[in-house]
């Protein structure tokens, strides 16, 4: 891991990788730290003890370290994907069907619920933000859609699950 520079706030910002969570403004002329004072911490206003340029912070400099530390980890973090435990199901598997003549999508995840197996489908036109939601669950044998969202007859002409032990359920206009 290497140490992070970065520019926030009209100031330089080293994060040393050594020193997790730790942020040391630096002036932007001279790369001198700029935090050398302990009631610095507390201060708005840093001064560079060479150029003796003085650099206005939008927080107290105790408080704008943190915030650098957390915004560089905000950055970071967008990227990756989370697991919500706190939720009642987990993905397992997901896949998008897109197709360049059609002006409709599909996507489909198989989630692990504390129900079971769990398929949810999402479809809709490209470019309209409402979709419908439909839900299909083998181990309790059922086939439903979130009555938030559009019906799944205004994207299909009909839905039909059939399950391991022959039981079908449909929607249809």
């Amino acid at each position: 891991m290497e140490d992070k520079y970065i520019i926030l706030d009209g100031l330089k910002w080293r994060i040393p990788a050594r020193l997790s969570g730790v942020a040391y403004p630096l002036c932007p002329k001279d790369l001198l730290r700029l935090d050398n004072d302990i009631l610095a911490d507390f201060s708005s206003t840093l001064v560079c003890p060479d150029c003796g340029r003085s650099f206005p912070l939008p927080r107290q400099l105790d408080m704008e370290k943190k915030y650098v530390v957390n915004k560089v980890n905000a950055k970071f973090l967008k990227n990756v994907k989370f697991i919500n435990l706190d939720d009642e199901s987990l993905p397992i598997a997901e896949d998008k069907i897109k197709s360049e003549n059609s002006k409709y999508f599909v996507t489909s995840r198989l989630m692990k619920s504390k129900t079971g197996l769990r398929l949810v489908v999402y479809a809709g036109e490209k470019g309209n933000d409402k979709k419908t939601q439909i839900f299909v669950e083998p181990d309790i044998k059922r086939l439903a859609f979130d009555q938030k969202d559009l019906h799944p007859t205004d994207v299909f002409a009909k839905l039909e699950a059939t399950f391991a032990d022959g039981t079908k359920h449909e929607i249809k206009k």
